[in-house]
């Protein structure tokens, strides 16, 4: 019952200062890019080098140009996927587990709703989420996968992504002001969870039915992942693979009830550790 009270005051406090989080938020995002010509769209600079780096290391390099689970490009295969881990991956560096820490000013030295300071870095990085969704949409279009009506379920994927990626960093940056070697500690291990996502490898090659694939798919990232490509590539509906999708939304409830749990438990501490 503390868990479901906390959390229902944590949303309270976030919906009360919603204007003040979304100001924030543009301003985390300038900030981070004050200084450059281009500001805020170096942001898209990284996504597109990394995707071409490795749709060139692995579909020229290493797959000689062979087409991924059917018939399709490997290069509209990664980019309609890998978009959904930069944003979760900007979260599990120091943009989200250190997003207490960073501002820590506004925890030991002015009045203000700590609550707020995970969701608006959040929302920080989901502005350039957005930007590279366009930029694939587009891209796609361009080459014949035109919108249709299996695109009303990114409302479905992004919403659901984005709360829970506001949990996880309410999670990752209350733990990490605690200790940071636990800060280190999850910047030191977000690769693994790269390489268990399906970002660069394909599902197939182990079998749906498979002990192993039951195991990757506890991975609540590779769940969004995998929705992305459903929506932009393969035209399969989230609640076509409704096992999957009751799993991550149990998942996300326990996790969101723990997250409350222990900021509650933690956030009077947070002064005198800062």
């Amino acid at each position: 019952m503390n868990a479901i009270k906390s959390f229902i005051d944590i949303v309270k406090i976030n919906i009360k200062y919603r204007k003040q989080t979304i100001k924030m938020a543009t301003m985390t995002t300038k900030k981070r890019y004050s200084g450059s010509a281009l500001g805020v769209f170096w942001s898209l600079v990284k996504p597109i080098l990394f995707i071409f780096v490795y749709w060139f290391g692995i579909e020229i390099g290493i797959r000689g140009g062979k087409p991924i689970q059917g018939d399709v490009p490997y290069i509209f295969w990664l980019m309609s996927g890998i978009i959904a881990w930069f944003f979760i991956s900007d979260l599990l560096g120091a943009g989200g587990c250190g997003a207490i820490r960073r501002d820590s000013h506004l925890v030991t030295k002015v009045v203000f709703p700590v609550e707020t300071i995970p969701v608006y870095n959040v929302i920080s990085f989901f502005y350039t989420h957005l930007m590279l969704l366009a930029l694939v949409m587009v891209t796609l279009s361009i080459f014949g996968y035109l919108p249709d009506i299996y695109y009303l379920q990114l409302l479905f994927y992004g919403s659901f992504m984005f709360f829970f990626c506001c949990v996880l960093t309410t999670f990752l940056s209350t733990l990490s002001v605690i200790s940071r070697d636990f800060e280190q500690f999850i910047k030191s291990t977000s690769m693994i969870f790269f390489w268990l996502s399906p970002v660069i490898w394909s599902p197939d090659k182990i079998g749906e039915g498979s002990l192993l694939m039951r195991i990757l798919k506890l991975n609540p990232f590779y769940y969004f992942i995998q929705g992305y490509r459903d929506t932009f590539i393969f035209k399969i509906w989230f609640f076509e693979r409704p096992y999957h999708t009751l799993y991550i939304i149990v998942f996300t409830i326990i996790f969101t009830l723990i997250t409350a749990y222990l900021y509650n438990k933690l956030h009077n501490e947070f002064s005198d550790v800062l």
